[in-house]
């Protein structure tokens, strides 16, 4: 049998200290990230293969498996970078800016939004991803549901119900006089 010289990545794993600097948050966070992602420890860290997989990316067109270990970028970072107020760049990614084209995101908490920084730099100039990723947001809060925007969206109905319909109005009116 002929040895690859090529490392088997498939089998890296990934250590608390590794995952808590590409994610952005505290060591003791890690564990309950993973939980929420549904990703179990595997001896002394966690499988990066079942991380990608959890994070959208289809490992058959990665090119480098050490470009997906690069931390994930913060919202802030990538204002930066495209010079825009991080506000701008969270509607973007939330589709309530006219131009929702911005790579997807990854959420690890109420207020922690992410993105893979080849994604943004490949995006910024239109150049090829260097891996292929399903573009859909992904919301890992641990101990809560995703958000959906189905609080808005009932919000919005419940004061469609609420207002004053031409019909609902006729019956607070005078009536008028007969004849």
């Amino acid at each position: 049998m002929e040895q690859s010289d090529k490392p088997n990545w498939k089998l890296d794993q990934a250590r608390v200290k590794d995952l808590a600097e590409f994610f952005r948050i505290d060591r003791t966070a890690v564990p309950d990230a993973m939980k929420a992602m549904g990703i179990p420890k595997r001896g002394a860290g966690y499988p990066w293969i079942r991380i990608w997989v959890a994070l959208g990316i289809d490992l058959e067109t990665v090119k480098d498996p050490e470009d997906l270990k690069k931390p994930l970028a913060e919202l802030k970072q990538v204002a930066a970078l495209l010079g825009e107020s991080p506000r701008t760049v969270r509607r973007r990614s939330e589709g309530e800016h006219r131009d929702k084209s911005i790579p997807a995101y990854i959420e690890l908490g109420p207020r922690k939004r992410l993105f893979f920084p080849a994604e943004i730099e490949s995006w910024l100039l239109g150049e090829q991803l260097p891996f292929g990723r399903e573009q859909k947001n992904l919301s890992f809060i641990p101990g809560q549901a995703k958000k959906t925007g189905a609080a808005k969206e009932a919000r919005r109905e419940a004061e469609a119900a609420l207002s004053p319909s031409p019909s609902a109005a006729a019956l607070f009116m005078v009536p008028p006089e007969p004849g």
